[in-house]
């Protein structure tokens, strides 16, 4: 399951770069990977169902698959694919607002669900001392959540998101490999 996780990751990765390179406007550091599929933009369509859809359904079925052995990375893996699946069906608002269509609200309720579950479990990933990177990937998702929250400063969202992000797919996939490093 660790390998599925990393090629999942892989291909996000190369989406957003894809779809981003398209955007001409499109800046990593500003703009979250939700504005890639925003309502309206001409992309749409394609990053909802040729990214984030298959990327929600891939770790929705890592966290199926380890589920028994590895409920921590289960839990990780199911919160952020549950995060990306519903993001195909419920883009955000162009600027990602806090408050805005339905869809947007929809799209930021479940994004804070699955954040702030994902942020719980890795703080009691933290009290059992699983390793520094729980640690950097709970900090850079607090971080993210209260940047977010806050709007400030929005310059860089962009690259606070991916970098959490990245942090926890890394997480997820060293729990699925099992690798401690206290």
């Amino acid at each position: 399951m660790a390998l599925f996780l990393l090629i999942i990751y892989i291909y996000l990765v190369w989406g957003i770069a894809f779809y981003a390179k398209k955007r001409k406007a499109y800046n990593h550091f500003r703009y979250s990977i939700s504005e890639l599929g925003e309502l309206g933009s001409e992309y749409e369509k394609q990053v909802s169902f040729f990214i984030f859809l298959p990327v929600g359904m891939g770790c929705l079925i890592v966290s199926i698959f380890a589920y028994n052995n590895n409920y921590q990375a289960a839990f990780l893996s199911g919160a952020i694919g549950l995060s990306y699946l519903l993001s195909a069906f419920f883009p955000c608002d162009p600027g990602t607002p806090l408050l805005g269509t339905w869809k947007n609200s929809i799209h930021n309720i479940v994004g804070g669900v699955c954040y702030a579950g994902m942020a719980y479990q890795l703080n009691e990933l933290m009290d059992n001392n699983t390793g520094w990177h729980i640690d950097v990937s709970f900090t850079l998702l607090c971080v993210f959540l209260i940047t977010f929250l806050v709007g400030f400063p929005k310059y860089f969202i962009g690259l606070i998101q991916r970098m959490a992000e990245a942090s926890i797919f890394l997480s997820t996939f060293l729990l699925l490999l099992d690798v401690m490093f206290t």
